[in-house]
């Protein structure tokens, strides 16, 4: 069966960049999902997040969100967003409480039939063909090193939904000067200092990259349904995620199945 929610739930917040106050209204739907009253579309910006087009102007950090519902295995919602931006909540995506329920019709799964494989400089992005969803995230950053992550489909909502978005003091003066992360506080943010110690507890010790697998999930989820393949992501952000999904649709690479991983 297909997913939805069982009933409209609303959340408020600020938005990370623009420090706004958002709202996010997500309600039952038919049909897959829809933001601001139009299917999702190709991605406008990749610049530190997702931003979307609609018809209401763009909406920016729709990663965080795509994550959650993806995670939750919801096919069918109405996204309305007030203030341009997806409320922060804790960075994560498991402050998404969604409540769901079956809706009629056949989940239409995306399965890869061959791999896709895009790179640009040392970094790239690869989706292989597998019997299950699974995503791999191979991150390195100053004071932190490397740190590589994997999991399945049936356990991101324990491994990956709780990890928060993260950033460096070393960055933030230039970031607040380009008018990004005006909604940024320890309370939606990991932040770490320049020898790499996080200014409040971690939820994992390797967060980041359990972070960067969000948004890899997010990202993914803007082909249209969940897919079924094995993507790993070294060293990429989301320009090299939207590069992806593109060129899996682009070259027919998957067939329609109805079995979830």
């Amino acid at each position: 069966m297909r997913r939805t929610l069982a009933r409209a739930v609303e959340f408020r917040g600020v938005g990370l960049h623009s420090g706004r106050p958002c709202v996010a209204t997500l309600s039952p739907g038919r049909g897959g999902i829809t933001l601001n009253g139009a299917p999702l579309s190709a991605p406008v910006d990749a610049r530190f997040a997702t931003t979307l087009p609609t018809p209401r102007g763009p909406v920016a950090t729709v990663e965080h969100l795509l994550a959650a519902l993806r995670i939750a295995s919801i096919d069918d919602v109405a996204i309305d967003i007030e203030g341009g931006e997806v409320p922060a909540l804790d960075g994560s995506a498991a402050a998404w409480a969604l409540p769901t329920v079956d809706a009629p019709g056949e989940r239409d799964e995306r399965v890869l039939t061959r791999p896709v494989e895009l790179r640009e400089g040392a970094s790239w992005v690869r989706a292989e063909p597998s019997d299950v969803a699974r995503v791999t995230v191979d991150v390195e950053f100053p004071g932190l090193g490397r740190q590589v992550f994997t999991a399945d489909a049936p356990a991101w909502a324990a491994q990956v939904a709780p990890a928060r978005t993260f950033g460096f003091l070393r960055d933030e003066a230039a970031l607040r000067a380009a008018g990004l992360i005006a909604g940024v506080s320890l309370e939606n943010t990991v932040v770490f200092d320049d020898a790499g110690r996080p200014l409040a507890p971690l939820r994992f010790p390797d967060e980041p990259a359990r972070h960067k697998a969000l948004d890899l999930i997010g990202d993914l989820f803007l082909i249209g349904a969940p897919l079924r393949a094995h993507v790993t992501a070294v060293r990429a952000g989301h320009r090299l995620h939207h590069a992806l999904v593109a060129a899996i649709r682009s070259k027919g690479a998957t067939s329609r199945g109805v079995r979830l991983s």
